[in-house]
């Protein structure tokens, strides 16, 4: 299968899911998406552990443990974790928001893994963009059990550092659909899945699967990567809620790189790679002003 077939086969996919989804339900019903008095701003401490491959289309893994301070802000503007790392709001609706996302992930030392020894570590990366996020259903099951439809369109700018300089690798688009249930089972716990097609420029594909003359070699063939399909992902994740001040966290990261651009690449191993993350978080203390979010 070709990488242009696989990504066609994947946007279809995509539409079709859109398609059967009952949005008119919605204007209908007249339904809104249920707000929460929430605090403005909360902080506390957070720990937890991934593992996650070295790259995407790695079959060897890294392991992390992670212990930080815990920081939320709702503010009208600027937004602060809940589930994502921070997204700047320039304007929202019951049905759209149009706001800025960044997302990121850990860097990598080539020396660790078999198939880059001896080449440049892949640095932390860090990603910046517009998204326009549709709510696309609401669908109330009970006083404590609710979910929700949404997608978002994302292009981003692909950035990384070693913290000495900042170097820029091109673009990302990466349309996401997403089903989030609240008192999924029980009150307590929330899920979500979502799936993730990626398409890249090719700074960003070669920044992975690019060999340079001065580090092939004779099982390391000499490579320039192409831009075009990246490969899509399927994330699994719950959340429990022990109290209003205390949650733990999992999530199964899934990626099918099945017919994506640059498989012929010496760096490129698995079709199917998977990560999974654990974690605690503990709110300390919270601010008295209060707003109403989802």
């Amino acid at each position: 299968m070709t990488a242009s077939h696989s990504a066609s086969n994947t946007l279809f996919l995509l539409l079709t899911i859109l398609a059967l989804i009952p949005v008119t339900a919605r204007a209908a019903d007249e339904t809104e998406p249920v707000l929460v008095e929430k605090p403005l701003w909360e902080l506390g401490l957070g720990a937890g552990a991934l593992v996650q491959p070295h790259y995407p289309g790695s079959s060897q893994h890294q392991s992390r443990g992670l212990g930080l301070p815990y920081v939320v802000y709702r503010g009208d503007v600027l937004r602060i974790g809940d589930g994502q790392v921070a997204r700047a709001v320039a304007a929202e609706n019951s049905f759209y928001e149009l706001s800025l996302s960044f997302a990121a992930a850990f860097d990598a030392d080539s020396d660790g893994n078999e198939l880059r020894d001896g080449m440049p570590d892949l640095d932390f990366i860090f990603e910046i963009g517009p998204q326009l996020v549709f709510g696309l259903a609401d669908f109330q099951f009970s006083d404590s059990s609710r979910s929700e439809v949404e997608l978002s369109l994302q292009a981003r700018a692909a950035l990384s550092t070693d913290f000495a300089g900042v170097d820029h690798h091109g673009y990302v688009f990466e349309p996401m659909l997403r089903y989030r249930h609240y008192g999924l089972f029980a009150p307590q716990f929330e899920g979500s899945i979502s799936i993730r097609p990626v398409w890249a420029t090719r700074d960003v594909h070669g920044y992975f699967y690019d060999v340079e003359s001065e580090f092939a070699n004779a099982s390391r063939s000499r490579y320039r990567a192409a831009s075009g399909y990246f490969g899509t992902g399927i994330n699994l994740s719950g959340t429990w809620h022990i109290s209003d001040k205390a949650r733990m966290f999992a999530g199964v990261q899934t990626s099918f790189h099945h017919g994506a651009e640059n498989r012929d690449s010496p760096l490129f191993e698995d079709d199917f790679t998977a990560g999974v993350a654990v974690g605690f978080i503990w709110s300390l203390i919270e601010s008295k002003r209060t707003v109403m979010r989802p």
